[in-house]
């Protein structure tokens, strides 16, 4: 692209087409009237060959000249998200072409243009989107409520705001909060020599977490105008690098990520059908997830929040299918809805090869389900969802085969062992055969694995026992072998059965009802991603229990923050994910122009920069006044020198 000059004095701007030897070149236009009042054209900027929308050619142009003339509150409504992000593109690069404005001026108006400077820029965009959630959760008055200080409440909302922008341990905190405009609106710092006051704010948080989760629930269901009728229930772990020694939580567990070598605490979490968290437990790390449950049901009252004569229902993976827990709820006076068919496939084929299915509607080939709903043959009081799946079957025969074939490779790793002699002795042979089996646990089931020990030969005098060379108490061994037979009747039946799984309920619903229902579980599915990835959950730096479950909390009460960013925006069609929006509003920056005059005094003005068209969209649609946020200050300097001169 090329930048031409132009005029700080804009006329009405279109966009015109050329074509230089058979290549279309797009360039914004001004028309204008010169000094004898005669119209002309000229230049803003060269943008190539770019492909603008042509029905918002004309919006694109107009909000492009109100942007250059410095009106950023403007923005054309009607703008699609691509006509958006062309308004910023083509503003960035209309507006770097003022550089090649060639009449020198050494001042203007009393300021020494030479000495114009940006001092102290720090980021605004993201931390404005923080504060404004913070404000409509009402999170102050909740803080208040509970007793807590006004400067512990500003620690909480930094500290909450950095594990929603960019979460970090609290040594890094400290440096990352002076590159915002936190500390400004806060009105507090945190230095390292003051570090301990985040750990106290953090046990502060801990000592009311009962309290704050009872209020958020009741608060976000006023604000956001909610019926709840659902609870999604799910558990998760986070483990440590440390010996954590300090945490009698901190257990040797099943970890979800495989690292069963390191000691980890378990997280209960519940969420309504909104995908918005209501409470949470932290138990040790080998609890199994059957039985939290009973505990996070002590927690809630979201019966007092469903709508009067709603029985709520509450829905679970298969890890917490148990006769227990089925109990449990009944006697809670729950309705349920629970997948039962993890290791208990084969139970209900039969069911899936005799029943008439119902095909879900709108779907495509890919993506189809088919339902079927049936008396429990074990539980008259309850139904059974038999459930389809072809994507769920692709995905779980590319599983079965992908782990076939890795178990493959190590198994002719082994033989190729035993074969060259380079393992022989038996109790080492079964050892290694036990450790493949329990590598490889998904289809080590579908294979029986026979060793036939090598043939003994008769020693020669004067030998030694020697067990690297085949040598066993005087006797030489020659190489064995070991042989796989596959278990193809019991494989297939296992691919047969891959996409199908069975709900269980007492809810009196249609099959596809039911279906979209237990879909919702996706939500708390989403929200602990959210979670581990975007909101620091994972890793946590601490090796104490209450700072462990500090850590946690803060994760979650960001999570709060990001749930109605998330509402917001999709109440105004907007999909974008907040990775995208932090991104998009890092660049908004808070800075300092440092103004020097003729007379010898330098003004400072703090005021935020001038947002894009595409950054000045998201404040509209969160509702973020920027302006008055961050209210221009004016400070001044007197310096009693001699006056510069040009």
């Amino acid at each position: 692209m090329v930048l031409l000059d132009f005029s700080t004095t804009f006329g009405l701007m279109f966009f015109r087409t050329k074509s230089i030897k058979g290549t279309p070149l797009v360039q914004l236009v001004e028309s204008f009237r010169n000094a004898e009042g005669l119209p002309r054209q000229r230049v803003i900027a060269s943008l190539g060959n770019i492909t603008i929308p042509e029905d918002q050619r004309s919006s694109i142009a107009k909000s492009v000249e109100r942007q250059l003339c410095g009106d950023a509150d403007w923005f054309e409504s009607e703008l699609t998200q691509e006509a958006a992000d062309w308004v910023t593109r083509i503003t960035q690069i209309a507006g770097r072409s003022k550089s090649a404005e060639n009449v020198p001026v050494t001042h203007l108006d009393g300021v020494i243009l030479e000495g114009i400077q940006t001092t102290n820029v720090v980021q605004l965009g993201p931390q404005l989107v923080a504060l404004q959630a913070w404000d409509e959760l009402n999170l102050t008055s909740l803080l208040e409520s509970c007793g807590m200080k006004n400067p512990a409440i500003a620690t909480a909302q930094l500290m909450i705001s950095n594990r929603l922008i960019e979460p970090l341990s609290e040594w890094a905190l400290i440096d990352w909060a002076e590159r915002t405009a936190l500390p400004e609106l806060l009105e507090t710092r945190i230095t390292r020599s003051s570090k301990d006051r985040l750990y106290r704010t953090s046990d502060e948080l801990m000592k009311h977490r009962k309290v704050l989760e009872k209020k958020l629930r009741d608060h976000e269901q006023s604000l956001f105008t909610l019926q709840r009728s659902v609870v999604l229930y799910d558990v998760t772990n986070t483990h440590f690098e440390g010996l954590c020694a300090a945490n009698p939580k901190a257990k040797h567990g099943k970890n979800k990520q495989k690292r069963n070598d390191c000691r980890q605490v378990a997280i209960g979490m519940a969420f309504d059908e909104h995908g918005l968290p209501l409470a949470h437990e932290v138990f040790e790390g080998n609890m199994a997830d059957t039985s939290t449950l009973a505990a996070m049901l002590d927690r809630l009252d979201i019966r007092e929040q469903s709508s009067p004569g709603v029985k709520p229902v509450v829905i679970l993976d298969a890890g917490f299918a148990s006769k227990d827990n089925l109990a449990l709820l009944k006697e809670r006076d729950y309705h349920y809805l629970i997948n039962i068919t993890r290791g208990s496939r084969k139970k209900y084929a039969d069911f899936f090869e005799k029943e008439t299915f119902q095909e879900l509607p709108e779907r495509d080939a890919e993506r189809k389900v088919e339902v079927k709903k049936i008396t429990d043959p074990e539980d008259e009081d309850s139904q059974l969802l038999l459930c389809r799946s072809a994507q769920r079957r692709l995905k779980e025969v590319a599983m079965i085969s992908k782990a076939e074939e890795r178990f493959l490779k190590d198994l002719t790793a082994l033989q190729k062992r035993i074969a060259e002699g380079r393992l022989i002795l038996p109790e080492k042979i079964e050892r290694a055969i036990g450790a493949l089996q329990k590598k490889h646990p998904r289809v080590q089931r579908f294979y029986q694995l026979i060793h036939h020990p090598g043939a003994e030969t008769s020693p020669k005098s004067g030998i030694k026992k020697n067990a690297k060379s085949g040598k066993k108490g005087g006797v030489k061994v020659s190489p064995g072998e070991l042989r796989a037979e596959r278990h193809d009747e019991a494989m297939d039946e296992a691919l047969s059965l891959c996409g199908d799984y069975v709900l269980k309920t007492d809810k009196d619903l249609e099959a596809p009802e039911l279906w979209n229902l237990y879909m919702t579980l996706l939500r708390a599915e989403a929200g602990f991603k959210m979670l581990k990835s975007s909101l620091g959950l994972r890793p946590n730096f601490h090796q104490i229990e209450k700072r462990v479950e500090g850590h946690i909390f803060i994760s979650i009460l960001a999570y709060h923050l990001l749930c109605w960013v998330q509402q917001r925006l999709a109440d105004a069609g907007d999909t974008r994910d907040w990775k995208t929006l932090r991104r998009l509003l890092g660049t908004h920056s808070l800075v300092t122009t440092r103004l020097p005059l003729k007379n010898g005094r330098i003004i400072n003005l703090r005021k935020p920069s001038l947002p894009d068209a595409a950054q000045a969209h998201v404040y509209k649609l969160l509702g973020i006044d920027w302006k008055a946020a961050c209210p221009p200050r004016k400070t001044e300097l007197k310096k009693p020198t001699t006056a510069t001169t040009s």
